[in-house]
């Protein structure tokens, strides 16, 4: 019988109890535990869900906590990249640790299409070897449902293995089989003890990751009924069970009271207590009464008037704005949110999502993205990433056709010399592509020779002046990653500057918070607000369309957004406000995609009519009938 993943080396502690019970407080006083033991910080390691999260435990512990004496806090992914980082790692595994940014992403999938695969087809191929990884499938032989999965999915890891990068999603899979497999190497990794927070949000890759870092003692804390995504796409709900299942030994913790204010507990419950979720409530030690409304508003515009009429009202009453927490059903209803509360002078914190993008087959729309690939091209002029981005740039095809010749070994690029085949092409497109590609290199070997010798923020001007980048929200995220940086830094340096700002979205300043549901891991606020509680926003619309969507499949839909709305709510303190709007123009309605569920004119205007959220229907009472 081969040995569960899951089996740890350490002793096993899991504390487990509903969301606003104390979890992170224990994690912190475990922390404070060993410390006062003569533990050294270095040999405590914390995991949080999300950077975001991370941000917030290290505050938390900063609060108590030595600056000396702090251990490292971060996220499962974040780390599992640094071991790949190690010069031990990238030997042995032939793979830089680094990760695809958006722009490299599209590239690699453009040249997974020319497996000639329907397009549906190969993004449910993708989407099902994603989550393989994360649930550390075998991945190989008779694993695969045909010969066209094994095909696609040779072609994806070639590629990768060719540009030397990881997908950020393999991440944790591939620490974990590296340490398996080297153990030695990854004792430099291992601490004695490990401490996660929010285990269920982590992927089963992360969750055996974990337990493989800690040689003394492994503290997990978990929530039972909680079935939202944090950082990763893939978290593994059942990880605690399949933990304490391989670990017979492991002591099971149960925090079985709530601290969150009185009323906010029974709004809590009562959403835990809905038959989407159907967990049992549990008893307020809190003796602060708190409140918590559903505020209806009549139109999206009222709502989002609405929302900053609250916010002013709780900060003229003493509340700080890194005290509220505003969480909006979908990013383009945060965004407006921001938007309001900055109008009317109030400082806002959205959660910052950098991100290298734009058009590839469109040179001028992803001139960011060149500036960067010019970065890696300056940190190494043979980068097979860097040289296959740049002849990707501006082609309708991506240079798919010869980026499959090169990761074949039937050619090979080079910064200085161009293409070169091992025997001569016959095909026209390879021959065409070639020739665009040889003076798309020969365009960039001037401009690397341009910025030979200059660093830091120098460096970064150069290579935005030399592609003509605008001053968008790709120029904006390389110059902050050159502040990180230093004015000394060299392009290697500047290239993991803009990676870590990638890979680390979080709320930035001390506003008000503005994110989604799911941003909230982690986080706790005096006062919640959840905006945009209508059906469509929350629920999409195909949800109520029995054409779209099989009514057996709702149930597993409305439990995962039930889990966000529940989870988001118990990160409120004190007070907790649910807002949505009753009606919208038709043209909004449908731009918004709402459920209409009823449309009346009035004074020549068609109106909809809008329905609170299925999420919230325990605390409204009203619910969508069919």
């Amino acid at each position: 019988m081969d040995l569960s993943p899951y089996a740890s080396a350490a002793e096993v502690h899991s504390v487990e109890g509903r969301v606003g019970c104390g979890k992170t407080q224990r994690l912190v006083e475990a922390v404070l535990d060993l410390l006062a033991q003569g533990v050294p910080p270095r040999e405590i390691i914390l995991f949080a869900a999300t950077p975001a999260a991370a941000c917030a435990l290290e505050r938390r512990l900063k609060a108590v906590v030595p600056l000396e004496d702090l251990p490292l806090v971060t996220t499962l992914p974040l780390y599992a990249l640094d071991v790949l980082s190690s010069p031990q790692a990238e030997a042995r595994t032939g793979r830089r640790g680094r990760i695809l940014m958006g722009f490299e992403e599209r590239l690699l999938l453009e040249d997974v299409k020319t497996s000639g695969v329907a397009p549906r087809r190969l993004s449910e191929m993708l989407k099902f070897f994603y989550r393989s990884w994360a649930d550390l499938e075998p991945m190989s032989g008779d694993w695969f449902y045909d010969e066209q999965e094994e095909r696609v999915f040779r072609l994806l890891v070639g590629s990768l293995r060719h540009r030397e990068s990881y997908l950020a999603c393999e991440l944790p899979r591939a620490a974990f089989d590296y340490g398996q497999r080297f153990a030695h190497d990854l004792e430099a990794f291992r601490r004695d003890y490990v401490l996660v927070d929010d285990y269920q949000m982590a992927s089963r890759a992360s969750q055996c990751l974990a337990g493989l870092l800690a040689r003394t003692a492994l503290l997990v804390a978990s929530e039972p009924c909680a079935r939202t995504h944090g950082s990763e796409d893939y978290p593994h709900f059942s990880g605690i069970e399949e933990l304490v299942a391989a670990n017979p030994n492991a002591v099971r913790e149960t925090l079985a009271y709530s601290h969150l204010s009185r009323v906010v507990t029974d709004a809590v419950n009562l959403l835990a207590a809905d038959e989407a979720l159907d967990a049992r409530p549990v008893p307020c030690a809190c003796t602060d009464q708190g409140s918590c409304e559903a505020v209806a508003f009549e139109r999206p515009k009222s709502e989002l008037t609405g929302v900053v009429s609250l916010v002013s009202h709780h900060l003229s009453y003493g509340a700080r704005p890194q005290d509220i927490a505003v969480a909006a059903a979908t990013r383009q209803w945060a965004a407006r949110i921001a938007q309001a509360l900055q109008a009317e002078g109030i400082a806002a914190s959205p959660l910052s999502r950098p991100s290298l993008g734009g058009d590839m087959r469109h040179a001028d729309t992803c001139r960011a993205a060149r500036a960067f690939t010019l970065l890696r091209l300056a940190a190494d002029p043979e980068d097979p990433l860097a040289l296959r981005s740049w002849c990707g740039f501006g082609d309708y095809l991506a240079q798919s056709a010869l980026a499959n010749a090169v990761a074949s070994g039937d050619a090979a690029l080079s910064l200085r010399a161009g293409v070169a085949f091992a025997d001569a092409p016959e095909s026209a497109l390879l021959r065409q592509q070639a020739a665009s590609a040889t003076t798309a290199l020969a365009e960039a070997a001037e401009i690397v020779d341009c910025l030979s010798g200059l660093r830091g923020s120098a460096l970064i001007d150069a290579a935005i002046v030399a592609v003509g980048a605008d001053d968008d929200q790709g120029v904006a995220l390389l110059r902050a990653a050159a502040k990180d940086a230093g004015e000394q830094a060299t392009a290697p340096a500047l290239c993991d500057a803009v990676q870590d700002r990638v890979l680390s979205p979080g709320f930035v300043g001390d506003g008000v918070r503005v994110g989604l549901p799911e941003d909230f891991a982690g986080q706790t606020a005096c006062v919640v607000i959840m905006a945009g509680l209508v059906n469509g926003l929350v629920l999409p619309r195909r949800y109520f369309d029995p054409a779209q969507m099989e009514r057996d499949k709702r149930p597993a839909m409305l439990a995962a957004e039930m889990a966000k709305t529940y989870a988001c709510a118990g990160k409120a303190a004190s007070t907790l406000l649910f807002t949505y709007f009753t009606e919208a123009p038709l043209a909004e309605a449908e731009s918004l995609q709402l459920k209409i569920h009823r449309v009346r004119l009035r004074e020549g205007e068609r109106v909809c009519e809008v329905h609170p959220s299925e999420t919230i229907r325990a605390i409204t009472g009203v619910s969508y009938h069919d």
